[in-house]
């Protein structure tokens, strides 16, 4: 059953930057990973997604490792968020849900320069996997996307449980 969730700013600014990062590299690695951890961005008033504005806040950081080739190009990241959960309110209702953020996800340079990204677990998801608006979060389940050369998306594989946090601010 695919119901609608969550999609704050970051999680789509974290995707473009894993596909630029992940552009037209080799497969084979050859340097050693690096590992950064990131802070929580600032609260967020969501003002596009929902029929009301919602704040947004995340509480606790994530961890992203980058794997390089030979050459010091990405191939591969991972990134977990340990702990991190989401809190939205709708704030014309003061009403809010928390919910976890415990999933994680895999982008991977393929030779001919497309990138594949893996979400998994629980977690916000970018609105440009339901195509339509709201705060999609993924319940359980995996999703898996796959870009072009070009950074185009050219496949979604969505299984789980998507919901759109929105209608549940609402009621």
């Amino acid at each position: 059953m695919f119901e609608k969730r969550l999609l704050p700013r970051r999680g789509l600014l974290l995707l473009s930057t894993v596909i630029v990062a992940l552009a037209v590299v080799p497969a084979a690695t050859a340097v050693g990973p690096e590992r950064e951890i990131v802070p929580p961005p600032s609260d967020m008033l969501i003002e596009d997604q929902c029929a009301f504005p919602v704040l947004g806040h995340i509480e606790g950081g994530e961890i992203v490792t980058t794997f390089f080739d030979k050459a010091g190009d990405v191939v591969k990241q991972l990134g977990v968020f340990p702990g991190q959960t989401l809190t939205v309110t709708n704030v014309d209702a003061d009403k809010s849900i928390t919910v976890v953020d415990a999933g994680s996800f895999h982008a991977r340079a393929e030779r001919d320069g497309s990138v594949t990204v893996w979400i998994t677990g629980h977690g916000p998801i970018p609105n440009f996997v339901t195509g339509e608006t709201g705060l999609w979060y993924l319940n359980g389940g995996r999703v898996l996307l796959t870009f072009d050369a070009d950074e185009n998306l050219t496949s979604v594989d969505v299984s789980g449980n998507l919901v759109d946090l929105c209608t549940l601010l609402a009621a």
